[in-house]
């Protein structure tokens, strides 16, 4: 297969294989398409998350979240961790 960079990220791909951060173009493409792919897979984990969360919802398994309580939590977790240092 052939690919054709476009112009405005020619200058970005020259510039990582002359400073040795890739060993040519095609290996800088390669990184940008693995970038991808792991963006695509977080997305798709994410909203599978997001329809579980929302079919939970829809049975009733949900629970009120007490900001208050949290916080508290929060700032007891963190001042245990202080004490520790």
């Amino acid at each position: 297969m052939s690919i054709t960079i476009p112009k405005d990220f020619q200058t970005f791909v020259s510039r990582g294989v002359a400073s040795g951060r890739f060993r040519s173009e095609e290996e800088a493409v390669g990184e940008g398409l693995n970038l991808l792919r792991d963006r695509e897979q977080k997305l798709d984990a994410l909203r599978g998350d997001i329809q579980a969360g929302l079919e939970q919802l829809d049975a009733g398994q949900s629970t009120i979240l007490d900001i208050n309580d949290i916080k508290r939590r929060g700032q007891q977790r963190l001042a245990s961790l202080e004490k520790a240092d």
